[in-house]
């Protein structure tokens, strides 16, 4: 079974303080300074991945483990530590100016959809439920919706059945829910118990951490048509500034009383 992982590579917007957040006259921050990592959600798939390989040992399934970004070239040493870790192949769709991809969750996925269809063909791709930076929240949907397979949301979990079908636990209101999968689909990891990608070793590194990245261009992919159709015309900053009250009382006793009695008695009562 294959299996693509498609993730991003975004700045690690902790480290930007908010003095530095100033709007440019093209409508775009520049957060060129800031460390790079993986995006939240796109990690937990790509670990997820590792671990269900990890599961099918001793079964008769094979899985072979792909990954995909879309990005400048600071991003292939990503691509090498997956390498590292059991991956066997390797692409970037080459985007030197990532500002368009910011905000076109389409461009996004149609370059995905293309590899699939031209380059690679595969019986499952995984992605985050969304960037940190742009929080579209459309790109699991889209690719879906241009490939014709079918789309599970928020997964937290894989399991092997064999080679055409998938254990998969997802978070649903109120609960989890737990499917037999039939390939092809895509899946949308959302806060997954396993968030954080393993460390690959030092002899694993300079083993297999020196392959070939394949390198596409986006016009090859179909994404400079969809490009032309995306314009930003405002980015301004949220406001998450809240509301203070100061609570008054001669005593923390009568502080956590007045507490109880004016904001919490109600929402309480309604539980």
């Amino acid at each position: 079974m294959k299996i693509l992982g498609c993730f991003k590579v975004v700045p690690d917007l902790d480290l930007i303080v908010e003095e530095d957040w100033n709007i440019e006259n093209h409508l775009h921050i520049d957060t060129g300074y800031a460390k790079l990592i993986w995006n939240c959600f796109d990690e937990g798939a790509l670990e997820m991945m590792l671990r269900l390989s990890d599961l099918s040992e001793g079964l008769n399934v094979v899985y072979k483990l792909s990954a995909l970004t879309i990005g400048r070239q600071k991003t292939e040493s990503f691509l090498k530590t997956l390498y590292a870790l059991g991956f066997s192949e390797g692409a970037r769709i080459c985007v030197e100016e990532e500002e368009e991809i910011l905000f076109s969750p389409e461009m996004i996925s149609e370059g995905i959809a293309n590899y699939v269809k031209k380059i690679e063909g595969q019986d499952v791709i995984l992605t985050g439920i969304q960037s940190s930076d742009g929080n579209n929240k459309m790109t699991p949907y889209l690719l879906a919706e241009k490939l014709g397979w079918p789309c599970i949301t928020q997964v937290i979990g894989l399991e092997p059945i064999d080679e055409e079908q998938l254990k998969v636990t997802s978070q649903v209101s109120g609960g989890c829910i737990v499917r037999k999968v039939k390939t092809p689909c895509v899946l949308a990891t959302g806060n997954a118990p396993c968030s954080y990608l393993r460390i690959p070793t030092l002899k694993a590194k300079m083993k297999l951490g020196k392959r070939p990245v394949t390198r596409l261009m986006p016009e090859d992919m179909g994404m400079s048509e969809t490009a032309e159709n995306v314009r930003v015309t405002a980015l301004n900053p949220i406001d998450r500034k809240r509301n203070t009250v100061i609570i008054e009382a001669d005593s923390p006793q009568e502080k956590a009383r007045c507490l109880y009695e004016k904001y919490l008695k109600e929402r309480l009562s309604e539980l």
